[in-house]
């Protein structure tokens, strides 16, 4: 717990004082983590620093004020970029975080939404099926692990959802004959062209099959722009 206050204190320190990224004992890190500035339409900024004993990412306000978004101390340090908040992609007045729970393979992304202008966490979006950064059709696409009938379009401009029937019982039926942990590994090649949302899924209707069967699943984007 000491350990822990330590680090938060000692990353508020360098926060008042400026940017940091720099650990001269171990000089390797600067070519593990960038800490280039992401710049966001709206003036505010996300970044990286570091020091010998942690690793963090800050979001700057346009009026200048910081907060730590994630943080990884000494031991996870040569992780970062791996483990945690990996990227992050700009929306009208968003942006979403790509977030790995494991540094390897094979889990699934998350990704985490906040809000843009004041870097407050607005939702857990969970795993994708797919997500577009197309800002005419910023959709985020998921299904629910508690309810595989259907698919989720959340539009990341405007927050609305809709939802759309996948074939009844094919997934569920497939998790269930393969032992298969996530969904998400069902889908793939999700595209969006003139405003069509295609995805393809592979599926199996009984144990004996010993090939994949495919599928597409595709949704006309244009009729749920408002």
């Amino acid at each position: 717990m000491k350990r822990a206050v330590t680090i938060i204190l000692l990353i508020i320190s360098q926060l008042c004082l400026g940017q940091n990224c720099i650990c001269k004992t171990r000089p390797e890190l600067n070519k593990i983590i960038s800490c280039e500035k992401t710049v966001f339409k709206n003036g505010a900024k996300i970044y990286r620093e570091f020091n010998c004993d942690s690793s963090w990412v800050t979001f700057e306000s346009e009026s200048k004020k910081k907060k730590i978004l994630f943080s990884l101390d000494k031991d996870l340090i040569e992780l970062t970029g791996r483990l945690g908040f990996a990227k992050w992609i700009e929306y009208k007045n968003s942006f979403i975080v790509e977030y790995h729970n494991v540094s390897g393979c094979c889990d699934p992304y998350e990704f985490k939404m906040f809000n843009k202008t004041s870097g407050k966490k607005i939702a857990e979006l969970g795993r994708e099926i797919y997500h577009s950064e197309d800002q005419k059709y910023p959709y985020f696409v998921t299904i629910d692990n508690k309810n595989s009938k259907f698919l989720s379009f959340l539009n990341l401009n405007t927050n609305k959802i809709f939802k759309i029937n996948l074939p009844k019982d094919r997934i569920e039926k497939t998790m269930n004959i393969t032992n298969g942990l996530f969904l998400e590994a069902l889908f793939e090649d999700g595209e969006i062209r003139n405003g069509v949302f295609e995805i393809k899924y592979k599926y199996k209707e009984n144990k004996k099959d010993e090939k994949w069967l495919f599928g597409k699943i595709t949704v006309d984007l244009k009729k749920y722009v408002s």
